[in-house]
């Protein structure tokens, strides 16, 4: 996987055993790039081009982008509403059919119980695992802090529920030590994320993190 942006003339490349770090010093770029991935994150076109194996693909299904970390929200609409589809795909498996109709049929009947209090002949919809987990208003918990582990925790969540994203996390560093973002990026690395942290300001270079400073004159230093 690669990522292009027509002011940089060099490649972000992720690959395993390493993170990227771009810093961009200079604001009005860094305004833009981070503009340009917002946009094209919410389905809008843009300059920015993500490429897997040298073909371009959509950012909106390939990159999670991550500007907030206080608080760090874990209830996002996409991966709630992938959540309550495996969970219906998991209701109906071999381990949880019975339990499944079983619940099901204890439903019907109630309803149907309920019904007999009533003159006219009432109808209702035929029940079904979604309508029963969406009716419920699942959600993620959000910790009051969020920790590294929490949000490592979230980036494995978006891989098993969907596929393989690159994870840009925007002003990240300004939010945790560098020994934490240390241990971090370590574990990150250890479970083959692709990450490129995206930071306006130059902190200490990172163990496993490729970095590539933009400075304010424009001036790129890799």
């Amino acid at each position: 996987m690669k990522l292009a942006y027509q002011d940089f003339d060099f490649l972000l490349s992720f690959s395993q055993g390493y993170a990227n770090e771009l810093v961009i010093e200079n604001k009005d770029l860094f305004r833009q790039f981070v503009s340009d991935l917002a946009t094209q994150s919410g389905g809008q076109p843009g300059i920015a081009v993500l490429s897997l194996k040298n073909t371009p693909v959509d950012f909106g299904k390939h990159v999670e982008l991550c500007t907030h970390f206080a608080p760090f929200t874990l209830n996002r609409k996409t991966l709630l509403t992938k959540l309550l589809s495996a969970m219906e795909k998991q209701a109906v498996d071999a381990e949880h059919y019975v339990q499944t109709q079983s619940l099901l049929s204890m439903l019907e009947s109630f309803a149907d119980d309920l019904s007999q209090e009533y003159t006219l002949t009432l109808q209702y919809q035929k029940l079904s695992v979604g309508s029963i987990l969406k009716s419920m208003g699942i959600e993620i918990e959000d910790p009051d802090q969020p920790t590294l582990e929490t949000i490592l925790d979230y980036m494995e969540l978006v891989r098993d529920l969907d596929r393989d994203r690159l994870f840009i996390m925007i002003n990240m560093r300004c939010y945790f030590s560098d020994d934490e973002m240390t241990q971090w990026v370590n574990s990150v690395c250890s479970h083959d994320f692709k990450l490129l942290l995206v930071e306006s300001t130059a902190y200490r270079p990172l163990p496993d993190v490729k970095r590539y400073l933009i400075d304010g004159d424009l001036c790129e230093i890799y």
